[in-house]
């Protein structure tokens, strides 16, 4: 055991590692393309012919949300006894079968109770890919690795959002140009989740729940994979006493509790994520049209918005293994802090177009980082299933989001919405420097 422990812990990042980060970044990128949607779904649905009433828009919105609330802690708690590669490629199937069905009835009461089936895996996926990869990636790559997924993830919303700002006067075979990319997403799901299912377990979360034959035959196919080098050269040596941890984190006898001292700051963390890194997204476009702006127009800045994740993600990527997590974390919510500042007191095109940007930057790096340190400060027997149950709550609050930022902006204004960005900012802030946990956020 002991041996088997030291070869999992001592493997380099090789082609397997990197084909497995390849299909988790094509799934991810459809779990955003469908997240990107509906943020552009706010504005298509603002205005005519498709125009909704406030409480209508907020519950089509807030239904895949409320899908995921329920889905994340079910599929994470299978994913804990199943396996986390199993579910991963279970959970792209059904995204695939429920996106199709969405785009082929429009009809708004149709269309909201398959985006909500679609929440059960659009909640799931993220913490599961993160659980998987913090899980198979050596701990000196593993901020490279994950990093390196999002950044081309990130690629995909703005083109799901141009393809509608694109399409959405065309109307190509008469289909409205906002139910093409779950057309789109929904095959590639179908696919991408076929393709999960060739890749091995984790060989640690194998080890660690016991089974020591499947741990062997997973360890030896990431051994028999062609090693990396170029890698090597590009992130620093992990630091004495790391491997020591990761024989820790494979000993079967190692459970942990979703109650120790580290699950309720993850819980608060996911939790106050959507209350400014969706609510701002969502509430752009409806703020642009009340500017003025016309609806080609507001789709523009909304597909802007989605380009700086991918190069802030992948610049990320080679520095983010040697900084502080907690240090990152609250950095990067101090720049967003920055672009909220440039877009509500300005009302120049180029500074908002910059703030938008600039914001969507900021969440590509947030997000991530608070996802990779939730995980890392989990033990793996429980990792799928804590930081899912986690999620949900992540979940549950972007459900609250669109019910309450979108009434809030039709009565107050964007002076109400610009208070509740900045609240859930500093009340982030004040979370991560006072109750994250120390030592394992430098791993």
């Amino acid at each position: 055991m002991s041996a088997l422990g030291e070869r999992v812990a001592s493997l380099p990042l090789t082609s397997l590692h990197l084909a497995a980060a390849v299909l988790c970044a094509v799934g991810f990128a459809i779990d955003l393309m469908e997240i990107a949607v509906g943020n552009a779904l706010s504005a298509v649905f603002s205005t005519p012919p498709n125009a909704l009433s406030s409480t209508a828009l907020s519950w089509l919105l807030a239904s895949v949300y409320v899908g995921a609330v329920l889905g994340a802690p079910l599929v994470g708690r299978i994913a804990d006894r199943r396996g986390m590669q199993s579910v991963l490629a279970a959970t792209l199937l059904w995204l695939g079968l429920t996106s199709l069905l969405a785009a082929a009835r429009p009809n708004p009461l149709w269309f909201g109770s398959f985006r909500f089936l679609s929440g059960v895996a659009l909640g799931a996926y993220p913490p599961l890919m993160v659980a998987y990869l913090t899980a198979i990636a050596p701990h000196r790559y593993r901020g490279l690795l994950l990093f390196w997924v999002c950044g081309t993830a990130y690629l995909a919303p703005p083109l799901a959002v141009f393809l509608i700002r694109w399409l959405t006067p065309i109307r190509p075979f008469g289909i409205e140009g906002w139910r093409w990319p779950f057309l789109v997403t929904g095959l590639a799901a179908l696919l991408v989740g076929s393709a999960f299912k060739r890749l091995p377990e984790s060989p640690r979360w194998l080890l660690a729940t016991g089974r020591e034959a499947l741990a062997e035959r997973s360890s030896r196919a990431f051994e028999q994979s062609r090693p990396l080098r170029l890698f090597g050269r590009l992130i620093r040596r992990t630091r004495e006493g790391e491997e020591a941890r990761v024989g820790d984190d494979v000993a079967p006898g190692v459970r942990g509790k979703w109650f120790g001292p580290s699950f309720p700051f993850v819980a608060a963390l996911y939790f106050l994520h959507p209350w400014a890194m969706v609510a701002f997204p969502l509430i752009t476009g409806p703020m642009l049209l009340n500017r003025g702006y016309n609806l080609n127009d507001t789709l523009l800045y909304v597909a802007a918005a989605t380009f700086g994740p991918a190069v802030s993600a992948f610049a990320t990527g080679l520095l983010i293994d040697r900084t502080p997590r907690r240090i990152s974390l609250i950095l990067c919510c101090v720049l967003l802090l920055v672009a909220l500042t440039m877009f509500f007191a300005s009302a120049e095109s180029r500074i908002l177009m910059t703030s938008v940007i600039l914001f969507g930057a900021g969440v590509a790096v947030y997000t991530p980082i608070m996802t990779m340190y939730g995980a890392e400060v989990l033990p793996i027997t429980i990792r799928a299933s804590a930081t899912s149950l986690a999620w949900a709550g992540n979940r549950l609050a972007a459900v609250l989001v669109p019910l309450v930022i979108l009434p809030l902006f039709a009565k107050g204004g964007s002076t109400a919405v610009a208070l509740e960005l900045t609240s859930a900012l500093l009340v982030t802030i004040a979370v991560i420097a006072l109750w994250g946990p120390r030592g394992t956020e430098e791993h």
